[in-house]
């Protein structure tokens, strides 16, 4: 009985998640950052950040590999096996170098780390975009896809940047002067991911700004890929609610458009008439 209890848990969990994996992965996002920011830089708060990655990661790989895809079963098969070969090699990869870094300080190592990292965050956003791209219509599930592929655009430069910046330690700017983001032993992953996103956004404060070719190059290609983003995300979005508003309904009426009263009352009007048939049947012949 306990074993079919929990298997029965087991099913149900798993439908919830299916169909909420985007949501779920979206709050994972949001998560991970919350901690790394809210907290400030000591060993739990590093422990927690690791912990949030690799929630990200499982709930990533969850996502990537239970999408619905469209073709051929072979095709899909097959695609679907190195999707998930490719994606557990590099997570298990980030997540193995992330755990040697606790005891090892080695620069690269945490070069190798981080890279890995960057891979795998390429390699969900890639995928993602595809599936965001794949949509037919509006839903909440698709709208947690779309805000997801934007942050996983962020978190993929945010690990780009810390590579350029153990590389060229003085690779950006702070206010003006060309010096090390943080004091030494503070990680600076934290600073880089806010100077992505800011750049992401296109916001621009000025307080951190790229000096090497490289640097600037980066920044350049985030600043066009989120614009190029949302404008065709938007652009997509809007298609898809115009079909959907003019697809007709299973009653015959375009949804969304005033027409769609007049077969309900017509429904009504059957309805009633067919009554009244009834009724005059029922009543005695003479």
């Amino acid at each position: 009985m306990s074993k079919s209890a929990g298997h029965q848990t087991r099913e149900v969990i798993g439908r919830h998640m299916m169909h909420h994996r985007h949501t779920a992965m979206l709050f994972a996002i949001v998560a991970a950052f919350a901690v790394r920011a809210l907290i400030s830089d000591t060993a739990v708060a590093e422990i927690l950040f690791f912990l949030a990655l690799v929630a990200l990661m499982i709930l990533a790989l969850y996502s990537i590999q239970v999408d619905e895809l469209v073709g051929e079963e072979v095709t899909l098969r097959v695609e679907r096996r190195r999707k998930s070969r490719i994606g557990w090699t590099l997570a298990l990869t980030a997540a193995g170098l992330r755990f040697a870094i606790i005891f090892s300080s080695s620069a690269w190592l945490g070069l190798a780390g981080q890279l890995s990292w960057m891979m795998f965050f390429g390699f969900v956003t890639w995928n993602e975009l595809r599936a965001v791209l794949r949509q037919k219509e509006i839903t909440g599930e698709s709208i947690s896809m779309a805000i997801s592929v934007y942050l996983l655009f962020g978190a993929t430069w945010s690990f780009l940047y810390d590579i350029i910046y153990q590389l060229q330690p003085m690779a950006f700017s702070l206010n003006g002067a060309v010096s090390p983001l943080v004091a030494h032993g503070h990680p600076v992953f934290p600073v880089l991911g806010y100077f992505s996103f800011i750049t992401l956004t296109t916001v621009g404060y000025g307080d951190i700004a790229p000096v090497t070719l490289q640097a600037r190059y980066a920044a350049l290609a985030e600043g066009v890929a989120g614009q190029f983003y949302l404008a065709i995300l938007v652009a997509r979005l809007v298609s898809m609610q115009l079909a959907q508003m003019a697809a007709p309904d299973p009653s015959g009426a375009v949804r969304g458009g005033r027409a769609g009263l007049t077969p309900r009352r017509r429904r009504h009007q059957v309805r009633w008439r067919g009554a009244g048939a009834l009724l005059q049947s029922a009543r005695p012949q003479g």
